[in-house]
């Protein structure tokens, strides 16, 4: 199922949660998915404001364009030696990277189990866990429910320590929502990495989500406190 808009910025915060509840850095690490349109999850912008590095072996090639032109990934390759060329020298630097790999999934996973390229986490997006397509490292499932991914017990947990909970917001303008990205900005504390870091990167990675919704994690007085600003 495509997403777009409102749906895939949900989809791509409550990856990042999954990402942020499982380590407190993703730098120098390796996230890895593959299937049909697996670039055009969310995971490679999740992955990247998270710090890590992200491959996506995706055979859609129609996905894989359309999610480059939007800002998603960072690079498209059709070989693994280029995918892991390009990934090298970014895990080792610890700087964020996606790459989609365009190309079959099994021929491809061979390649990587004889290579021994063991990345960090492999998400399974939509379905139970293939065991024969796992390279080894943990996996994280993450179900789906409609259009979006349902959050897991571990997020649902972490967001609960926080006080956190999904707010979306709309702006009529991109003008509006420039505005309204600074007024968050200027709410979270400065000590408020994660959900700072959000705000500051997710308009660069989903160019067309940018100028109308901004899905965001508030408490429930910053949400008032937002709420009271826009009917100012």
């Amino acid at each position: 199922m495509d997403l777009s808009g409102v749906d895939l910025q949900r989809q791509t915060l409550r990856l990042y949660g999954e990402l942020a509840a499982r380590r407190e850095s993703w730098a120098g690490q390796l996230v890895f998915a593959c299937g049909a349109r697996a670039s055009g999850t969310g995971l490679p912008a999740a992955v990247s404001i998270a710090g890590g590095t992200s491959l996506l072996l995706d055979p859609d090639t129609a996905a894989v364009k359309s999610v480059f032109r939007q800002g998603g990934v960072d690079f498209v390759v059709n070989t693994l030696d280029e995918a892991l060329r390009v990934l090298k020298n970014e895990i080792r630097k610890h700087r964020p990277l996606s790459v989609a790999l365009e190309g079959e999934v099994e021929p491809a996973l061979t390649e990587m189990r004889e290579r021994g390229v063991l990345p960090d986490l492999q998400v399974s997006v939509g379905e139970a866990a293939d065991n024969e397509g796992q390279l080894g490292a943990e996996n994280l499932w993450l179900a789906r429910e409609g259009a979006v991914l349902v959050s897991s017990a571990r997020l649902e947990a972490w967001l609960m320590e926080r006080g956190w909970y999904e707010v979306v917001l709309e702006c009529a303008t991109t003008a509006e929502m420039r505005k309204l990205d600074a007024r968050l900005l200027a709410l979270l504390p400065e000590t408020d990495a994660k959900r700072r870091t959000w705000l500051q990167r997710i308009g660069h990675y989903q160019r067309i989500v940018a100028g109308g919704t901004r899905v965001v994690w508030l408490t429930e007085a910053e949400r008032r406190t937002v709420e009271n600003s826009a009917a100012i």
